[in-house]
């Protein structure tokens, strides 16, 4: 038996977000038609995502690559050369 299809991003990071029963309940009905529906995004996570993502696309007219050009890339890094070691000698003589 083959694992589970993983349902987040391995760049996902765990957050927490606080919903009143009448949310839950939105969440229990839409994971409901989206069973009908055949569709595997059925899990809260992906009920929150979804309507994010729709929220964002239609509200404010932007996608997630909109979002993604507006993050700062980071730096790419070069190549760091290894200084040269050198040794050095003690000062203190033996006794």
């Amino acid at each position: 038996m083959s694992p589970p299809k993983p349902h987040t991003d391995a760049d996902a990071k765990h957050t927490t977000v606080r919903l009143t029963p009448l949310d839950h309940e939105a969440i229990h009905e839409i994971s409901k038609f989206q069973r009908a529906k055949g569709s595997d995004r059925t899990r809260k996570n992906d009920i929150l995502v979804d309507a994010l993502r729709h929220f964002l696309k239609h509200i404010t007219g932007k996608t997630m690559d909109d979002i993604k050009a507006m993050q700062p890339q980071p730096e790419k890094r070069k190549s760091k050369e290894i200084p040269k070691i050198t040794e050095i000698t003690s000062s203190r003589q033996k006794r």
